[in-house]
């Protein structure tokens, strides 16, 4: 696995352009990503994913960056207390003024051995272990919240609580269950 991982990601990695020392991956690369990881061994990436996870909590904690679950991160964790097997990338958000913020956590970031794939105006992602994580940009306006065209309403992000997912706690929307119903249907 770990061969046919190195080649993978060493095309990927022979494909990217740089940009301001940036490497960013192109839209093919997240799909070769995507596609790999339905195909094979979906299970060897739990624990990746939960280090990812857990990695970027202590990081952000220690620069004082306030992040939630997002997305089917959130979903899952929430409604079944683990990660989406088949899910190709994890999901956290963040508000906008922290942006510049992560973006200058570079260098710290690629010690943990996370590197910055993706970076513009709605979203960054970072890589470690062949698996990625969507940091979601949020935009916040009068009476709506989002990144990119997923905007909801603004009450679902007024309050957080803190849910334990692999002896972390990480933040959620007070509102979990009623932004979900939303956005997934019922459990």
């Amino acid at each position: 696995m770990q061969t046919m991982l190195k080649f993978i990601f060493t095309r990927i990695i022979n494909k990217v352009f740089m940009y301001k020392n940036q490497t960013f991956w192109s839209n093919d690369d997240f799909k070769t990503n995507r596609l790999y990881w339905k195909d094979n061994q979906k299970e060897d990436s739990i624990p990746i994913r939960i280090k990812n996870l857990k990695l970027l909590n202590n990081i952000f904690k220690k620069h004082d960056i306030f992040y939630f679950l997002e997305g089917n991160t959130l979903n899952y964790i929430y409604r079944f207390g683990e990660l989406d097997i088949n899910d190709h990338d994890d999901d956290i958000g963040v508000f906008r003024k922290s942006r510049n913020k992560i973006l200058l956590l570079e260098k710290d970031l690629n010690k943990l051995g996370f590197q910055i794939i993706r970076s513009n105006k709605y979203m960054i992602s970072v890589c470690r272990d062949y698996r990625y994580i969507d940091i979601c940009i949020f935009k916040n306006s009068l009476f709506k919240i989002g990144y990119g065209n997923k905007i909801f309403p603004k009450k679902f992000y007024k309050s957080f609580k803190k849910i334990n997912f692999e002896g972390v706690h990480f933040n959620i929307p007070s509102s979990s269950r009623d932004l979900l119903e939303i956005r997934y249907g019922h459990k």
